[in-house]
């Protein structure tokens, strides 16, 4: 967080975790600190987008990150099961309201690039993105649109 603090955003951060060692607590502490975070300037991200690759590590970081903040509007699910409309209209919605906290599978992750591409407001956003980068699923142009955030 320091890092983040000092040198602000456009920049790539790593975590390193090993198997088993609390990696979706330590995504959903990060996902928290970040949407809370302010530079000298008083300026905060405006979204921070949490990138998921699998359905079930999907469902498993949305009720961790939760979990760490019950209030409403502050995590946005974006899949099937919750809230009304589809997938990309729950994205849009969380986008253009600046929700802080916007989960989403690597699948889902081009709408998102796709909205603010096609948005002027979205493109004036500050947003962090958090990837798990760490399952061999993570190839292809969807992949490699991700890394150049």
């Amino acid at each position: 967080m320091v890092n983040a603090a000092i040198e602000g955003t456009g920049n790539k951060y790593l975590i390193q975790h090993s198997a088993g060692s609390g990696k979706s607590n330590s995504i959903a502490w990060t996902a928290h600190q970040l949407s809370t975070l302010h530079d000298a300037n008083g300026n905060k991200f405006d979204s921070v987008i949490v990138v998921t690759d699998r359905t079930v590590l999907d469902d498993q970081l949305q009720d961790t990150i939760y979990q760490f903040e019950h209030a409403d509007g502050v995590v946005g699910r974006i899949n099937r099961k919750e809230g009304d409309g589809s997938k990309s209209e729950k994205l849009a919605t969380a986008l253009e309201t600046s929700q802080p906290i916007i989960i989403v599978t690597i699948q889902t992750f081009p709408h998102v690039l796709k909205a603010i591409e096609n948005s002027t407001s979205l493109k004036e956003r500050r947003y962090a993105i958090i990837a798990d980068e760490a399952h061999s699923s993570q190839t292809g142009s969807t992949a490699r649109q991700l890394k150049k955030c």
